[in-house]
């Protein structure tokens, strides 16, 4: 009787099969070194540097992407022939520079530029030849031999996590590259997990904070809110300088949502308004997106006082932390509380 000896229960299947030509063809390739995607110096680098260093999970993670060359970037998707645009978005002025590990978090003429008027001003043109990971070794490796060289590490880390989200935004979300929002975005990537930076020149920037929503009853703020009051998420009340914006959304099944919205300014006097189509899968999402929009003109605008009135009760109090969080507007609601620190006043107001 056929007996396959690769299996406990002695039948062949082709996931058995897969694996024997797996393995030897491996074995027949090199050695069991040659199978990792990591070399000693990344392993020791991991085990004695970066697990150990009192900064976000996710940006540990993204470290250890780049040194397994395990992100999803411009030379990847060309190595694997798939039919996405492999060049880098953030060098402007026509430039075709495939985006590559290098490139995007070291060699792009934008990074560089953020590399030097960062606190650590790093110049990164004599690097030129010398792999991302060597380099990001190299500069940890000299950070731990100097005094406040946690602080350093943990900037440094953090300065690589402010270009990825940077280009993520670029990418995902048309980010205009003009010094103003290149500031802020890098900025407020780094800001998101502050409390972890130390004693680094980064928690010396002025922060606003989200008001946490152990700072009350819940049930109270749920009806201050639905009677009209405002939620003063962030600073202090300016009433001369504060810009009020309402805005709503349209969103009816198997039909396209839209999204308006007016500002006005501290005498009621109307400043501008918007429409937009948009997609969405709820009213809620649609109220959520509507909302972004409105935070991101405000940054355009440079207004820093602003004042979000919305007729979605559940939005304001998913924003304000009273609700728990509704898994399809989560992203948005993220990024909707990263740009709270632009900005030195905020609140939202429930009408009807």
């Amino acid at each position: 009787m056929p007996f396959w000896p690769f299996t406990k229960n002695g039948t062949f299947t082709v996931k058995s099969g897969y694996r024997l030509i797996f393995h030897s063809y491996m074995a027949a390739r090199s050695s069991i070194k040659d199978r990792s995607r990591i070399n000693d110096r990344g392993r020791e680098f991991c085990r004695k540097t970066l697990w150990n260093l009192p900064v976000p999970a996710v940006w540990k993670i993204l470290i250890w992407k780049i040194i397994v060359k395990a992100l999803p970037i411009g030379s990847e998707f060309q190595k694997r022939k798939l039919d996405i645009e492999p060049f880098c978005g953030m060098c402007g002025g026509g430039q075709k520079c495939v985006e590559s590990m290098e490139h995007l978090f070291r060699d792009c003429s934008l990074v560089q530029r953020l590399w030097a008027a960062s606190e650590l001003g790093i110049r990164v043109e004599s690097a030129e030849g010398l792999s991302v990971t060597e380099w990001i070794y190299d500069w940890m490796r000299y950070f731990s031999k100097n005094e406040g060289g946690e602080d350093k590490m943990i900037t440094f880390v953090a300065i690589l996590w402010g270009v990825w989200s940077l280009r993520n935004r670029v990418i995902f979300q048309d980010l205009d590259l003009n010094p103003f929002t290149i500031t802020w975005c890098f900025f407020s990537s780094i800001r998101k997990n502050v409390q972890v930076l130390c004693s680094s020149h980064l928690t010396q920037q002025p922060l606003s904070k989200l008001q946490s929503s152990e700072e009350g009853s819940s049930q109270e703020d749920r009806e201050a809110i639905r009677n009209g009051h405002p939620v003063n998420l962030i600073g202090n009340h300016n009433a001369c300088g504060v810009v009020r914006i309402k805005v709503d959304a349209s969103w009816l099944r198997n039909f396209e949502p839209a999204v308006g919205w007016i500002a006005f300014d501290h005498a009621g006097k109307e400043i501008t308004r918007r429409q937009v189509h948009t997609r969405a899968e709820s009213a809620l999402q649609a109220e959520a997106l509507g909302v972004r929009d409105v935070l991101s003109w405000a940054q355009e605008q440079r207004i820093l006082h602003v004042a979000v009135l919305s007729d979605c009760l559940q939005l304001i109090n998913q924003v304000a932390g009273i609700d728990k969080e509704d898994h399809m507007i989560a992203g948005i609601l993220e990024d909707v509380r990263d740009r709270f620190s632009f900005f030195s006043f905020f609140e939202s107001k429930f009408y009807s």
